[in-house]
């Protein structure tokens, strides 16, 4: 039988219906739980902490009045313009194309120039009669195509050409238009209503109770008028009375600084203590944000509503985002701090959220959101799963069951992870992972759900457990990239067979394998792509679609379905959600982890989906709720694409800037080819907005629009950059897209570079007459290179010629010199043989003489003397009476440069024998022509060889008779 899944976020319509009463009220337009609010430091952007004023102008870019200038907001980056003496801006006011701006003792305007640069002109300058003293201007208020200008003391009326200065004699504490009239807050004097050069009291101050009134807002029957301390009061033209209602006495403790209407009439009101207010126009307090749900600082000094209905909030330390227009909700508990949320379920009319402090529940009873923690179940909760009515926490300390708001332990096997219900073997039972086991849950007679047992042989820590169509278990481990595929016995009390897979890749350098499940099917990625099970092949294969539509979305780690062949995926950085249908896959939403000020557990984000309108994310100390069932404040969804500003550069980076706007096609030197375009899209922060760039006439094409494509490049930061340019006509393209990919706004930008110098028709003239000149000096040339180009073959001609004379001389007088050389060496062995043939002749005679000698002193008589004498002197005829060796030496020192004599003054201890060695060594003569001429054998020529290199100290290496040879 088939595995049959249940998802443990699964709901019916029925707890769908008591989801919305909790998180969302359906019978009325307000919003249970909070906007979302994101918070900017000045770490962030990078200025002053303090922040007066918010204004925000036709484009979308949103100002502050900043202590160091005044601070933009382009949606992409901020940027701080000061005035004259780098003083405090306490007031912002966007009129035009203008942003009106009041310090101490200045005001004045700020205009972008031609080439966006924001130009700041002085009003106070031009004002006559009139000198300031210690005056700080606090509000900004147009009137009948006037501005006026705030102080306590005085107001100043600019008309567009000239500025006049009303001085008055009680302090003016609040000056504002409605209704098209002028209307100030005078002390001791009341709420008036202003008329050219007078004014007329509407309500004294004692019946404002000598408050001041800090904002007026029109109503079909009057005004609404907020003061400071006393709440809000009604005038209905003739008389005042307070504003009965819940928000009444809420405001009178606070002191209220500024209020602001929305473009749906919802009253904004900052305070100095406690944050920010929504009131509806019936008086009702729609939400309340202060610094124990979100926002970074309790004192207002300015608000403002920005183009998407959005507020924007000054503070005494930071700037606030709230998305009042936004289908995203908070519900945090302000009470107390529950810690990160990781997983929410919902069962009896209850919402139940698992912390790393335990389970709390959620109840909105009557309009009061109330945290309740469940008894005895505390410490890390990772899990919820509800199961046919019964709600399961799994725990560090074990599982529990939870009902109301009690617990009923189950067993004590801690870190309970993931929970399913499955059919193994025709039995309905629960599975769960947990720290150390696999455990099984089985029901009981009354259908509760009961601990059964944990599966034997089989101890690791598990993050998720998937069950296949072959009701194999597929488990991810908690701290490895270890995947096993586990097939349990029939009883199920151990397992038959566990596989583990510790890499999908061979290069995988992946930390954790991720599990997950995409349309029945087993998946599982790492660090490149996205792999299945094959039952055909029994292994891990790619999964082709994924990896080709997926590529750029590879770091998912987690998948949770939301309704028919659609998923929300957790990745870096973001939630999205997909559909997977007909081969196709398409990106329905996306949410930026941002958004929520990245109060979500690291690597344990998570969402839970309740119905195609409605899911929940799991945030620090609460949950955040999206539900587009609720439609925010329509406005005009018009962007727009802003060109900030562009300059020009050449390669030695000389910098110039260029219009920003202009009705003709801008011409560029070529020496400045180099551009550099920057561009901006104000718009809700939640947006995510990105860029996409296109130059016509050097690009082909956009960068495609589509965010699965692998080759698409979004910019952030909208800058793009464009170097070395070739002359001719460009056209810039920008487009501004959301996190979906939607275009918002587009822009272009027309400019040509000019050709450079050398490519002007003046070039060009100056090219031909060049060229013509040219021709008749080359040829002048050619003809001189010709005749010289003659003149120097015949000199080389004649080199060449005595060069061939010469090398023939030399090759002559080589060939002489060799034949000489050769007829030497004949020369020396001749004379060496005669030489040696001699002595060896005259030794034999000798030895002769000798033997007669003997034999005459034998014989005596016997042998006549004159035979004797006779023999004696025709042997004595026959001896040289020289010395043969030495004449020997004498000619051989002639024939080899003094040979002997050198070799004896360098090697003295030579013997005749050696030096006689030396002799026929140095004329190349073999081993047995030595012995033949010496009368040796063999064996006395190699001892004598030994002897001499001995005496010469050779090394073994160095060949004798090369040696001999190469001697002088």
């Amino acid at each position: 039988m088939g595995c049959h899944f249940v998802l443990r976020k699964h709901v019916s319509r029925f707890y769908f219906v008591f989801v919305c009463v909790i998180c969302l009220s359906s019978l009325s337009k307000a919003q249970t739980g909070l906007p979302n609010v994101l918070n900017y430091t000045k770490n962030i952007y990078g200025e002053a902490g303090r922040n007066w004023s918010a204004c925000t102008d036709s484009t979308g870019c949103i100002y502050f009045g900043n202590s160091n200038g005044l601070l933009r907001f382009n949606g992409s980056g901020w940027k701080l313009y000061p005035i004259p003496g780098n003083k405090i801006i306490r007031s912002v006011k966007s009129i035009g194309d203008r942003i009106y701006v009041g310090s101490y003792c200045e005001f004045g305007y700020f205009k972008k120039d031609e080439y966006g640069t924001y130009i700041y002109t002085s009003l106070s300058d031009s004002l006559t009669n009139f000198v300031f003293r210690n005056q700080e201007i606090w509000d900004i208020v147009k009137h009948e195509n006037k501005i006026y200008f705030r102080s306590f003391t005085s107001y100043f009326v600019y008309d567009g050409s000239h500025v006049t200065a009303k001085k008055l004699t009680h302090s003016l504490l609040y000056l504002g238009s409605a209704n098209n009239k002028l209307y100030a807050y005078i002390k001791d004097i009341g709420f008036c209503l202003l008329k050219n050069k007078h004014q007329e009291v509407l309500i004294s101050d004692k019946e404002l109770f000598n408050d001041k009134v800090v904002a007026v807002f029109p109503v079909s029957n009057g005004l609404l008028l907020v003061t400071s301390k006393n709440g809000i009061f009604h005038f209905d033209g003739n008389a005042c009375q307070p504003w009965k209602n819940e928000v009444d006495l809420q405001l009178r403790n606070k002191i209220v600084n500024r209020a602001i209407i929305t473009k749906d009439s919802t009253y904004i009101i900052g305070t100095i203590s406690d944050g920010i207010f929504a009131i509806s126009k019936e008086g009702k307090i729609l939400w309340h944000i202060n610094t124990q749900t979100g926002l970074n600082n309790n004192t207002i000094l300015g608000l403002c509503c920005d183009n998407d209905n959005n507020i924007w909030a000054a503070l005494d330390d930071g700037i606030a985002y709230v998305g009042y227009n936004s289908q995203l909700r908070f519900i945090k508990n302000s009470t107390q701090d529950i810690g990160y949320v990781y997983d929410v379920a919902l069962k009896d009319n209850i919402l139940y959220i698992a912390t790393n402090q335990g389970v709390f529940s959620y109840n909105n009873r009557d309009n009061n959101p109330v945290f309740e923690q469940i008894q005895g179940v505390k410490e890390q909760s990772w899990s919820l799963s509800v199961f046919d009515n019964q709600l399961f926490c799994g725990n560090n300390e074990g599982t529990y069951k939870i009902t109301g708001n009690t617990a009923k332990k189950l067993n004590n096997i801690g870190g309970g992870t993931s929970m399913k219900k499955v059919s193994f073997y025709q039995e309905e039972v629960l599975i769960q992972s947990t720290y150390t086991h696999l455990v099984i849950y089985r029901k009981n007679a009354s259908g509760e759900w009961m601990f059964s047992h944990v599966v034997k042989n089989f101890t690791q820590p598990l993050r998720s457990i998937e069950i296949d169509s072959q009701n194999n278990i597929w488990a991810s481990h908690f701290y490895t990239n270890d995947l096993y595929k586990i097939v349990l016995s029939q009883d199920l009390k151990s397992t038959d067979s566990v596989r583990i897979f510790s890499s999908l890749h061979k290069n995988s350098k992946s930390e954790q394998i991720h599990l997950f499940k995409f349309k029945g099917r087993i998946v599982c990625n790492d660090d490149f792509g996205f792999y299945t099970f094959d039952d055909l092949t029994d292994s891990i294969k790619p999964y082709d679609l994924l990896n080709e539509k997926l590529m750029n979305f590879k770091d998912i780690r987690k998948s949770i379905p939301a309704g028919k062949d659609t998923y929300w995926l957790v990745r870096n950085g973001e939630f999205i959600l997909m559909r997977f249908e007909n081969q196709n896959i398409d990106i329905l939403q996306r949410m930026p982890f941002s958004l929520f000020n990245y109060a979500l557990a690291d690597n344990e984000e998570n969402m839970v989906y309740f119905s195609d309108s409605c899911f929940v994310f799991c945030v620090k100390n609460g949950v955040a709720v999206w539900n587009s069932d609720i439609s925010p404040y329509k406005v005009e969804k018009k962007y727009n694409l802003l060109i900030e500003k562009i300059f020009m550069f050449d390669n030695k980076e000389v910098v110039k800037r260029l219009p920003i706007q202009s009705n003709e096609k801008i011409s560029i030197p070529f020496r400045f080819n180099s551009l550099s375009f920057w561009v901006a899209c104000p718009a809700s922060p939640e947006k995510e907005v990105k860029f996409l760039f296109k130059l016509e006439g050097k690009d082909n094409e956009f960068t495609a629009f589509s965010l699965l494509e692998r080759n698409t490049s979004f910019s952030f930061q909208g800058k793009k950059e464009y170097y070395n340019l070739s002359s001719g006509e460009y056209v810039f393209h920008a487009v501004a897209t959301d996190n979906l990919g939607n275009i918002l706004a587009t822009t272009t930008y027309k400019f040509e570079i000019e050709d450079p110098l050398y490519a002007s028709n003046m070039a060009y003239i100056c090219y031909f007459l060049f060229t013509i000149g040219l021709i008749i000096v080359l040829r002048s040339f050619i003809k001189n290179q010709i005749r010289k180009s003659k003149l120097k073959i015949e000199i080389e001609q004649r080199k060449l010629r005595q060069a061939e004379l010469e090398a023939q001389e030399k090759e002559i007088l080589q060939l002489k010199n060799e034949k000489l050389e050769t007829d030497l060496t004949f020369k020396s062995k001749e004379l060496a043989s005669s030489t040696m043939s001699t002595i060896k002749k005259n030794e034999i005679l000798i030895d002769i003489k000798n033997e007669l000698s003997e034999q005459k002193g034998q014989l005596g008589t016997q042998y006549p003397n004159k035979y004797y004498e006779k023999l004696v002197k025709m042997i004595d005829n026959h001896l040289d009476s020289e010395d043969d060796w030495s004449i020997f030496q004498t000619n051989f020192d002639r024939i080899h440069e003094n040979f002997f004599r050198n070799l004896k003054l360098k090697y003295p201890d030579l013997t005749p024998t050696d030096l006689k060695f030396c002799a026929l060594l140095r004329l190349n003569m073999t081993t047995k022509e030595i012995a033949n001429l010496m009368n040796i054998t063999v064996k006395g020529v190699e001892r004598g060889r030994n002897r001499l290199r001995k005496k010469l100290d050779l090394a073994p290496e160095t060949n004798l008779i090369d040696f001999m040879i190469g001697f002088k």
